[in-house]
C-alpha cells in the first residue's frame, strides 16, 4: 500500500459504521459516524489552527494524547516507542479516530497508519476499546495478500487477544482490510474468524474530504450527537441479542495480554483505594508476595521471615475497591470476576494465611468494614434450621452429579483422603487412598456382621457401601441431597448391598431407633455453631449402650475460632452457605453440655486434606472443557478453582484440621485418650 499525502493536517470522513453477527443468532445494524483522519506530526506542530477542534484543549471537537495508548508524553511518541518495541519505526503517522464532541466520545477502535519516506506502509497499528475502560493494542506487521489486488487495500491477520463483547469470547482470529486512508474514500473491515468462517463483521466506511474547518462544521451539523447516541445505540442491540435473541453471555476473562492497556484509577478517592490497600499489603512479614499491577509496574513486599513465596498479577483497578470494601471475601470474588491472576494460585493463598496473626484485615478497620457487615447479615439467612439446612445443602451439592464426577475418584468420596505420605500424594491412587480413609473411620467401631450403622450424612453412598460389603453390617444412612440420594442407591444397587444399605431424605435431627454404632464423615460442619449441642444429643439417644461414633470433621483452632463464627469468609458466601468449622474446643464443650459423650481417640490428618484437594483441584482443571459443555461458565469455573487453592493453603498452612474422633459415653468401660499423630 502506498499511502497518499492527507491535507494540511488530514482528512474528514463522513460516513457509516457497521455490526454484523453471522455466527449462531445472525444480527446486523448500521449508524452513522464521523471520523478524523490526522497527521500527527503536523497536527501537533499547528494545534490552534482550527477553532472547532482542539489537541489537548477543549473545543466543540477535541483531541487529548490521554485518551490513546499508555505511558506519559505526547501521542506520535506513544507510537514510536510501540513500534521501536517491534524493531519498526515510521517517518509519518496518520491517525483516524472518532474525536471527542463537546468533551464525550464512544470511540470502539482507532488505527494508526505508519508509514515510511516513501508512503509505504511500515505497519498498522489497530487501538480497540471496550465498555470495561480498557484498551488492547494489535500491531500489524505481517500483511497478507489483499483480497482484491490492485485496490491498495492491505489485510492483516492476528489471533483475538483481547475481550471485547460479551456475546463472543476470545477464540478466533481477527482479520483487519486498509484501504488508503483518503482521499475521497476510507474503508477499514475488521472480521472475526472461526478457523476460515466469519462469525462477526464490523466495518466504518465513508467519504472523505480534506480537513478544513468548514468540513469540521459540516461534519458537526449532520452528526451532532453522534457520540452521545453511540454508546446508547450499542446497548440497545445488546439488549436485542440477550433479551430478544436470547444469546448467551460470555463473563469477562482476565487481561491476560501485556498490549492490554488499562489506565490507572481516575479521581483521588480511587487512588486512595489503591493506597490503603497497598498499605495493609505492606504489613506482610512471612514469605513474599510480588505483585504486578495494571500499569505493568511491580511491588514486592514481605520477605522478612521465611515462609511461602507467591506472584500475582493484577489486571483491573476495581481489584482494589473489591479488597477495600470487603476484605478476604473482595480478594476471592475479584478472583472470580478474572481481575487477578497467578502462575500458583495456592501459593498466594499461603502467602495471606501465613501473615494472619500481623495482617488480619479484623484488625484494619478501613479494609472490610462495610463488608463484613453487609455478609455477616447475608450470613443469618442462611441459619441451619431444618428447612435452612435443606437449603444450604442443595446450594451446593445439588448442583450437579456430573460436575463432581469429573474431579472425584471411582469410589465417589468427597472428604479428606488418607495417603501413605501426604507429600508423595501423586505417587498414590487417590481411590487407594480414600478406601484407607474409610477403614480408619470404620474400624474403631468394632463392627460386627449384622449389626446396624446410623450414617449421618451420605455423600455419593461409598462409606454405606463399603461398611456393608466389608463389615456385613446393615446400614441406614440419611442425607438432604436428593442428588446425592438417587446416585448413592443406584451405587449400592450396582455394589449388591442394597438389601443392607437403605439411604433416606432425612435430618439427622428427626432420626428414631437405636444404632450399635454411628458414623459420620465431614458432615459435622453443616451443623452450625448454635447447633453443635443438638447433634451429639442426637449421637447420644441414638447410640446403643456400649456403642461408639466415629466422627471427622473439619476443624477451625481453638484461638481463631471466636472472630471466625462471628464473621463470614468467602467459602460461607460461596461455596458452603451456613458451614461452620468448629474448634476442638467447641467440639467437646458442646458435647458435654448436651450428651455423656466423650473422646476416646482422636487424630488430626488435616496435611492429607492439602494433598486431596491438589488432586481434586488438577483433575477439575484437566476436565474444565466437559464443565462448560455442562453449562458452567468461566466465572463458575474460576470460583472453584480458587475453592480448591483456598482450602488446600489452609491446610497446607496448619489454618485448618481435620479430626478424626471415636467417641463413647462417659461410664461404659470407653479406654483411656488415644492421641495419635
Amino acid at each position: 500500500m502506498s499511502v497518499p499525502p492527507p491535507g494540511p493536517e488530514g482528512f474528514v470522513l463522513v460516513g457509516r459504521m457497521m455490526h454484523e453477527r453471522l455466527e449462531g443468532a445472525k444480527h446486523r445494524f448500521e449508524y452513522p459516524a464521523f471520523a478524523l483522519v490526522l497527521d500527527l506530526d503536523r497536527l501537533a506542530a499547528r494545534r490552534r489552527r482550527f477553532s472547532l477542534l482542539g489537541v489537548n484543549r477543549w473545543a466543540p471537537l477535541s483531541i487529548w494524547d490521554r485518551d490513546y495508548l499508555d505511558g506519559k508524553g505526547g501521542l506520535r511518541q506513544k507510537v514510536d516507542r510501540h513500534l521501536a518495541a517491534r524493531g519498526l519505526a515510521a517517518a509519518r503517522v496518520l491517525l483516524v479516530t472518532v474525536p471527542r464532541v463537546f468533551g464525550r466520545v464512544f470511540n470502539p477502535v482507532s488505527f494508526y497508519y505508519c508509514t515510511d519516506a516513501q508512503g509505504g506502509l511500515v505497519a498498522a497499528l489497530a487501538e480497540v476499546n471496550n465498555t470495561f475502560h480498557e484498551r488492547h493494542l494489535y500491531v500489524l506487521d505481517r500483511p497478507r495478500e489483499a483480497k482484491a489486488p490492485g485496490t491498495g487495500t492491505v489485510e492483516y491477520r492476528v489471533p483475538k487477544d483481547f475481550h471485547v463483547s460479551p456475546f463472543f469470547d476470545r477464540q478466533g482470529d481477527y482479520a483487519f482490510s486498509f484501504s488508503p486512508p483518503g482521499p475521497e474514500r476510507l474503508d477499514i473491515r475488521v472480521d472475526l474468524l472461526r478457523g476460515d468462517t466469519v462469525a462477526f463483521r464490523s466495518r466504518l466506511w465513508g467519504r472523505t474530504v480534506p480537513l478544513q474547518e468548514r468540513a469540521l462544521a459540516g461534519a458537526l451539523l449532520r452528526r451532532p450527537f453522534s457520540a452521545a447516541l453511540a454508546y446508547p445505540r450499542i446497548l440497545a442491540q445488546a439488549a436485542r441479542l440477550a433479551w430478544g435473541k436470547r444469546l448467551s453471555v460470555h463473563t469477562k476473562p482476565y487481561a491476560a495480554s501485556s498490549q492490554t492497556l488499562i489506565p490507572e484509577p481516575a479521581g483521588v478517592w480511587r487512588g486512595a483505594q489503591r493506597d490503603l490497600v497497598l498499605r495493609f499489603f505492606h504489613r506482610l512479614r512471612r514469605g513474599r508476595l510480588t505483585l504486578t499491577l495494571p500499569d505493568r509496574s511491580r511491588q514486592v513486599f514481605g520477605g522478612l521471615e521465611a515462609g511461602p513465596e507467591a506472584e500475582m498479577t493484577v489486571g483491573n483497578w476495581t481489584f482494589f475497591r473489591r479488597l477495600l470494601g470487603s476484605g478476604d471475601i473482595g480478594l476471592g470474588e475479584s478472583y472470580q470476576e478474572g481481575e487477578w491472576t497467578s502462575p500458583d494460585l495456592t501459593a498466594v493463598l499461603r502467602v495471606f494465611g501465613a501473615n494472619l496473626d500481623h495482617a488480619d484485615e479484623r484488625r484494619h478497620p478501613f479494609l472490610g468494614a462495610v463488608g463484613r457487615l453487609r455478609n455477616r447479615l447475608r450470613h443469618l439467612r442462611h441459619a441451619n434450621t431444618p428447612t435452612g439446612s435443606r437449603r444450604n445443602i442443595a446450594a451446593h451439592y445439588d448442583l450437579s452429579n456430573d460436575l463432581y464426577a469429573l474431579f472425584l475418584d471411582e469410589t465417589w468420596t468427597y472428604s479428606c483422603a488418607l495417603f501413605e505420605d501426604p507429600t508423595a500424594a501423586g505417587e498414590e491412587d487417590l481411590a487407594s487412598a480414600q478406601r484407607r480413609k474409610m477403614r480408619a473411620l470404620l474400624e474403631p467401631l468394632g463392627l460386627k456382621p449384622g449389626q446396624s450403622l446410623l450414617e449421618i450424612g451420605s455423600g455419593w453412598g461409598s462409606l454405606a457401601i463399603s461398611a456393608a460389603r466389608d463389615y456385613g453390617v446393615r446400614v441406614r444412612s440419611i442425607t438432604l441431597s436428593r442428588e446425592q440420594l438417587v446416585l448413592a442407591q443406584r451405587r449400592a444397587e450396582e455394589a449388591g448391598v442394597a438389601d443392607r444399605v437403605r439411604f433416606e431424605l432425612l435430618d439427622y435431627r428427626r432420626v428414631e431407633g437405636t444404632y450399635d454404632a454411628i458414623v459420620s464423615c465431614e458432615m459435622l460442619e453443616a451443623v452450625g455453631h448454635e447447633h453443635l449441642g443438638g447433634y451429639f444429643a442426637a449421637l447420644d439417644r441414638t447410640l446403643k449402650p456400649g456403642g461408639r461414633a466415629s466422627v471427622q470433621v473439619i476443624s477451625m483452632p481453638d484461638h481463631r475460632y471466636g472472630p471466625y463464627r462471628l464473621g463470614v469468609d468467602w467459602i460461607q458466601k460461596h461455596i458452603f452457605p451456613g458451614a461452620v468449622c468448629p474448634s476442638l474446643a467447641a467440639l467437646t464443650a458442646a458435647m458435654g453440655r448436651s450428651s455423656r459423650l466423650m473422646v476416646t481417640s482422636l487424630r488430626d490428618i488435616g496435611p492429607h486434606y492439602a494433598a486431596t484437594l491438589r488432586l481434586w483441584r488438577e483433575a477439575f482443571l484437566r476436565r474444565a472443557q466437559d464443565a462448560r459443555a455442562l453449562g458452567f461458565d468461566e466465572k463458575f469455573l474460576r470460583t472453584w478453582d480458587y475453592y480448591f487453592s483456598y482450602c488446600e493453603a489452609g491446610f497446607a498452612g496448619r489454618l485448618l484440621g481435620d479430626l478424626q474422633l471415636v467417641l463413647e459415653r462417659s461410664g461404659e468401660g470407653a479406654p483411656l485418650l488415644e492421641v495419635k499423630p
